[in-house]
């Protein structure tokens, strides 16, 4: 006898929610869905997902509850409640299993898993890397944290959304992870960045030269796929300024807890804040390049965006 396709409910349908609960549609399952904005779940909603007006009556009919948010505040609200909602936690039917794919602060996903235990729930913390084209390819990297018998629950679902998918150990460190990652990301665009400025700088043509120096030790992720978006101006959100500033704050955080020096990441904190203070939070972090030309021609953070 063949079990029916679990039901799935997903809340945050933005930039990469709503190409992963696509994936997800697409696969056969049921999907509920939630977001604040409905214009940003419409075409999954042409697609056959069923609108409910708040995360906790998109918990109620689910049997998966999915969370892809942009702020921690954002996701200890729609998990433990604010007013006039109970919250997923409360509202989960006995069960149930809560994936949050947030990048959120591992405390924060260690209080959910407790919780949810406490209600015969499973949770597991899943935060992912890849951005928007990730999202849309399905080939996202995502980072579990979480009990062994949640994850195996979850895996066939997020084999759906990623290329890889691995448990780190138990609650939270599927965002310690992450936020490893974050440090490499922040780091890593002010690299790419300012060897394209001192280039520029020495008369090259910083797009040739991304070119070449992509294909070498240099090369990276970001050098080969956000570089020439930045070079053309296309600052277009795959991941926003904004998200990565908080990432950052996060990690800072958590390294300041364990007496861990990361000069890099001050650096990166720095020119990101920056960025955001002059109007771009909105972009995608590639906008860092806008720091470099602003003071080639003398321009200060708020003359940005």
């Amino acid at each position: 006898m063949t079990h029916p396709l679990p039901t799935i409910g997903f809340v945050g349908t933005g930039i990469m929610g709503a190409s992963m609960a696509s994936h997800l549609l697409a696969a056969g399952h049921p999907v509920h869905v939630f977001n604040r904005t409905r214009s940003k779940a419409e075409a999954l909603l042409a697609a056959g997902a069923v609108w409910h007006d708040s995360a906790d009556a998109v918990a109620a009919a689910s049997d998966v509850v999915i969370t892809m948010l942009g702020m921690p505040n954002d996701v200890e609200e729609v998990y433990f409640g604010s007013a006039g909602h109970a919250g997923i936690l409360a509202s989960a039917k006995p069960g149930s299993l809560l994936i949050d794919m947030t990048t959120s602060s591992p405390s924060l996903a260690e209080r959910i898993a407790e919780a949810a235990a406490s209600r015969s729930l499973a949770a597991l913390d899943a935060p992912v890397s890849g951005g928007d084209v990730g999202a849309r390819n399905a080939t996202l990297v995502i980072m579990v944290g979480g009990d062994a018998s949640g994850f195996e629950r979850g895996r066939p679902l997020l084999e759906r959304l990623g290329k890889s998918i691995t448990r780190l150990g138990e609650a939270g460190a599927g965002q310690r992870c992450k936020l490893a990652n974050q440090v490499a990301v922040a780091v890593g665009m002010v690299a790419w960045c300012e060897a394209l400025a001192h280039a520029e700088a020495g008369g090259l043509d910083p797009a040739l030269v991304q070119q070449v120096i992509s294909g070498g030790a240099a090369g990276s992720w970001a050098m080969t796929n956000l570089a020439p978006r930045a070079l053309a101006g296309d600052f277009a959100p795959g991941f926003l300024v904004r998200h990565l500033v908080k990432d950052i704050r996060i990690a800072r955080e958590a390294a300041d807890e364990t007496d861990t020096e990361l000069p890099g990441l001050m650096v990166a904190e720095q020119l990101y804040a920056l960025l955001d203070e002059g109007g771009c939070g909105d972009e995608g972090t590639q906008a860092l390049l806008r720091l470099y030309h602003a003071a080639d021609s003398g321009g200060e953070p708020e003359q940005l965006s």
